[in-house]
């Protein structure tokens, strides 16, 4: 459990920093570009490190592998496009609502059992989530807050994928990034279409740091998801949403106020107690039976 927490916590905090070199560029480049550079360096140096520590290729759940990779591209794409549109907070937040899809997923398709007692936190996520969004206020929302909303739902189906391939075995963390990078490459390259910018210095150093970071905070991404439930490693990057909404404020001036602050807790606060629920289950029932 405490191999998980690091993970997810890591990838959160690599994550949100990526999501700033993202949104720099934004405004001066298409998303689709962004998402094609981002594959295509992670690419280059998975597989580069695979060869290197003479990591192979499995043969089985292809199948899985590639949907994990498409899944996992169209949701990077989504959640770019809102980036370059939104505040940080505003978008983290919707993607975020990634933990109330995977919650979904897994129950329908890994059968996974529902904790006692995260109802309440569930809700509580719930306010915490509409403490930043704040419903009531129509100005945020037009059509790219439903883009990251899209980009959550394939990103939790993408989480789901890589739980259930995690419980056949037989495959590395670098071999599932690999598909997710190939893929996350093919859907970018696939939409550039005639808008491709020709980066200059500035901008190929930025694109640079993208993909690195981006390898970075995958591995700790996918480790988590296969340290422990799907649901348990997605609720605890909501810590991502609060290191967001803090570059938000700090690099490009976006309002941060008490709501976020708050929120940010909660949302931590929550998803520990939900991953305490989870990992004690299996126990409870042990002890029933």
């Amino acid at each position: 459990m405490r191999k998980a927490f690091f993970y997810a916590i890591t990838s959160a905090l690599a994550f949100s920093i990526m999501n700033v070199f993202v949104k720099m560029l934004g405004q001066s480049m298409p998303a689709a570009e962004i998402t094609f550079f981002r594959g295509l360096i992670g690419t280059v140096a998975v597989l580069g490190y695979m060869r290197l520590h003479h990591i192979q290729f499995s043969s089985n759940d292809r199948g899985l592998l590639t949907l994990r990779g498409i899944f996992g591209g169209i949701g990077n794409l989504l959640n770019f496009i809102a980036i370059a549109y939104m505040t940080l907070a505003n978008v983290s937040i919707l993607f975020q609502l990634s933990g109330i899809f995977v919650f979904i997923f897994s129950t329908w398709f890994l059968k996974d059992p529902i904790p006692k007692g995260a109802g309440k936190w569930l809700w509580v996520i719930l306010v915490a989530v509409a403490l930043l969004v704040k419903p009531w206020n129509y100005s945020d929302f037009h059509w790219y807050s439903l883009v990251a909303i899209g980009g959550a739902a394939f990103s939790a189906a993408a989480y789901t994928t890589i739980r259930s391939i995690a419980q056949r075995g037989h495959h590395s963390p670098y071999e599932i990034m690999f598909y997710f990078l190939v893929a996350t490459m093919i859907v970018g390259g696939c939409l550039m279409g005639q808008g491709f910018v020709v980066p200059d210095l500035r901008e190929s150093l930025i694109i640079i740091g993208i993909g690195a970071i981006s390898v970075f905070a995958q591995f700790f991404m996918t480790g988590a998801f296969i340290a422990t439930n799907a649901v348990v490693a997605q609720f605890l990057q909501y810590i991502g949403v609060f290191f967001n909404a803090f570059w938000g404020f700090a690099i490009f001036g976006e309002n941060l106020t008490w709501f976020t602050v708050v929120a940010g807790v909660l949302m931590l606060l929550s998803s520990i107690m939900i991953a305490k629920l989870k990992e004690e289950q299996p126990v409870e029932l042990s002890e029933k039976s």
